[in-house]
């Protein structure tokens, strides 16, 4: 059985189509980004896939399950996102921004039990948070603050988890340590990952597989050093690009040379 298995899948919103007939396969311990100029339907499709938005046409199944059929709690123990801006209550601590991941398991009038704890102190050791614990959120740096965000999914216990841009707003050495710890995640614990990223290299570098989408649709799927490579990326982004060998890793350039034709 598939982690993910997007079939058809149609989103509109008013008389706009924002994603149109798109299918997709995304297996346990796998790392998938989804890729495409602005306005592709890249958020409308992570979105979908974690439940947030409800499809005109198609399904999308977690391990089994249809997101559109699962009540909030449930599909909360099924699926966790970490939104391009997350929102931080105010006066909040690490400690127990990160144990909100726990609520779809003792809702809200009822304490964490002591597995709830156990689960949140484990995921602030692996994020190296728990010498924050105590802080206030609202104090945290933006690195700091996105290990918090993605901590809280992870306390989750779910064995998918949907990225929208987790990047957003960080300098370079702490985007590369956000996807380094979310790539040890996925190798040592058979996490399933969809995400989207701006940045080409990066996607190209920590992804397993890449999915190419534009004017909503999938235009081509593959593994990422494929997807990378291909003539479908330029035309998709309607630019010359180049792609560099550095120590066998891909690097994606812009030539620089204008515009070209779709």
């Amino acid at each position: 059985m598939s982690a993910v298995e997007v079939v058809g899948l149609g989103v509109r919103a008013g008389a706009a189509t924002l994603i149109e007939d798109v299918s997709l396969v995304v297996e346990r311990g796998t790392w998938c980004t989804v890729i495409g100029p602005n306005g592709a339907g890249k958020t409308t499709l992570v979105e979908t896939i974690a439940g947030l938005r409800r499809a005109h046409a198609g399904t999308v199944t977690i391990e089994g399950e249809d997101v559109a059929r699962l009540g909030e709690r449930r599909r909360a123990t099924r699926v966790a996102l970490v939104p391009q801006h997350p929102v931080v209550p105010p006066g909040m601590s690490v400690a127990d921004y990160v144990a909100l991941g726990r609520t779809a398991y003792h809702g809200l009038l009822r304490a964490p039990s002591g597995a709830d704890r156990r689960v949140v102190e484990g995921v602030l050791e692996r994020l190296d948070l728990a010498r924050l614990a105590g802080r206030d959120v609202a104090t945290l740096s933006g690195g700091e603050r996105q290990r918090a965000v993605l901590a809280r999914a992870l306390a989750q216990s779910t064995r998918v988890i949907v990225l929208d841009e987790p990047t957003t707003g960080l300098d370079l050495r702490h985007q590369v340590a956000l996807l380094e710890l979310l790539r040890t995640e996925v190798a040592e614990c058979g996490l399933c990952v969809v995400a989207t990223l701006h940045d080409l290299t990066l996607a190209g570098q920590f992804a397993d597989r890449l999915v190419l989408v534009d004017a909503g649709r999938v235009v081509l799927e593959g593994p990422s050093r494929e997807v990378v490579r291909s003539a479908e990326l330029a035309r998709s982004y309607q630019m010359d690009l180049r792609v560099v060998d550095v120590d066998g890793a891909d690097v994606v350039v812009p030539a620089h040379r204008g515009l070209t034709a779709r």
